[in-house]
């Protein structure tokens, strides 16, 4: 009884299967075409043609298929899929199509071919192809044989890395790997790295990189250099377009970066101003200062020039000022006039690139007197005083000689006698 029920179930089994497959098969593939090469005709696949493709490449794969005979709509929602072998995560497509009986249908999908070859100059894969519904199942599907081989010269940059921001004065360190995807050795690679608006460039030899890594002679196939890229002081802050290229006589590859030039004079410049308002006389001159800080990290050179009225004589001690990076330098201003008046003036420091980075206003109280008389009266004075306390002076001395020199009175002693 139990074999009986065994061979009923495998037979239901069986005709289950033979069912499913019947109502799966709404047609067949007849054509299949990779990248212009016939492989498949009239459903059967052409044992003449191997197929070889480079990788990276993005090769057309057509496919004609064939509906079963039939009434009404056979499938619906149904597509062709396309992928390499070991790359069933990169299923290629196309759009949904209802497949209506007897008809042949044409449809085109993109396939690109894997580029990560290691250690192999070629290898062998399969190209999986199928047409399927989601509701009807597959209809048909075909296995090909093909090779992927790489190409003769191929430099691929394969990574830049390098700070998003960089301030003015100081390099951009820029660390790249280029690896040598061909075939042949890559002989006597170069990079350069640009920034066009600044008109900065710098080349960096790499040398001469093997298919594959290789002992004997020791040849690697990809190499890491690091570059520097001096950003002048005077850059104008911004977003710059960074420029990577890899070249040598057979091939070429580009990447272009971005990066952040921050930190300019005016901004890492601070101006200070102490003791901008000051009262004194016809004639005197006084003493104004201005201290400029450079919280950069380069070298800067700032040229202050002066805004004075006529009457007004400003004397700079140093017209242009080398601050070195974190320090400060002060600058000394000798101002006077034989004028009396209110005056205001200004000066302004400029940056090594032209920039203004600041602008400090004074003010000039002149008072006592007008013109050169004041000048004498002040002088006269000055002069009086001096006299009377030298008078002074030596009378206090001649005093103090006296009293030193003056010999103190004896007393007479009389002793008493006793008789």
């Amino acid at each position: 009884m139990s074999k009986r029920n065994l061979l009923v179930f495998i037979a239901s089994v069986f005709a289950l299967a033979f069912a499913m497959g019947s109502v799966s098969a709404f047609g067949n593939i007849e054509t299949v075409e990779v990248n212009g090469v016939v492989v498949v005709d009239h459903g059967q696949q052409v044992g003449s043609v191997d197929l070889a493709n480079f990788v990276g490449d993005r090769v057309p794969v057509l496919v004609v298929f064939k509906s079963a005979n039939g009434t009404g709509v056979l499938a619906e929602d149904v597509r062709i899929k396309a992928w390499i072998s070991g790359e069933a995560e990169n299923v290629v497509t196309s759009e949904r199509f209802d497949v209506l009986p007897g008809k042949t249908y044409t449809r085109i999908v993109y396939l690109d071919i894997p580029s990560d070859l290691r250690n192999v100059l070629d290898e062998s894969r399969k190209l999986e192809l199928l047409v399927e519904s989601k509701a009807d199942g597959i209809a048909d599907s075909e296995t090909i044989d093909f090779t992927v081989q790489r190409a003769s010269y191929v430099l691929e940059i394969l990574s830049v890395d390098m700070q998003p921001e960089v301030n003015v004065g100081d390099s951009l360190v820029v660390d790249v790997v280029l690896k040598n995807r061909g075939r042949q050795f890559a002989d006597d690679a170069f990079l350069t790295i640009s920034i066009p608006e600044l008109g900065l460039e710098e080349r960096t030899y790499f040398g001469d990189l093997s298919p594959i890594d290789q002992s004997d002679p020791e040849k690697d196939d990809a190499v890491e250099r690091r570059t520097y890229i001096k950003v002048p002081a005077n850059a104008k802050p911004g977003l710059y377009d960074v420029t990577v290229e890899a070249f040598n006589a057979d091939t070429y590859d580009k990447v272009d970066r971005r990066v952040l030039v921050v930190g300019g004079a005016v901004e890492n410049t601070q101006v200070v101003a102490a003791g901008t308002s000051k009262s004194f006389n016809v004639g005197e001159t006084e003493s104004y200062k201005l201290t400029i800080v450079n919280r950069g990290t380069v070298v800067r050179v700032f040229e202050l020039q002066v805004d004075s009225p006529t009457n007004l004589n400003v004397e700079i001690s140093d017209p242009l000022v080398v601050v070195p990076a974190g320090t400060s330098r002060t600058v000394e201003f000798l101002v006077d006039s034989n004028t009396r008046d209110e005056y205001t003036f200004s000066v302004d420091v400029f940056s090594d690139g032209g920039a203004l980075v600041d602008s400090e206003t004074f003010s000039a109280n002149i008072v006592e007197g007008n013109g050169s008389g004041g000048a004498g009266i002040q002088a006269n004075t000055t002069v009086l005083l001096t006299v009377i306390l030298a008078i002074i002076f030596v009378v206090l001395l001649v005093v103090l000689i006296v009293l030193l020199t003056r010999k103190p009175e004896t007393k007479e002693e009389f002793g008493e006698s006793y008789y």
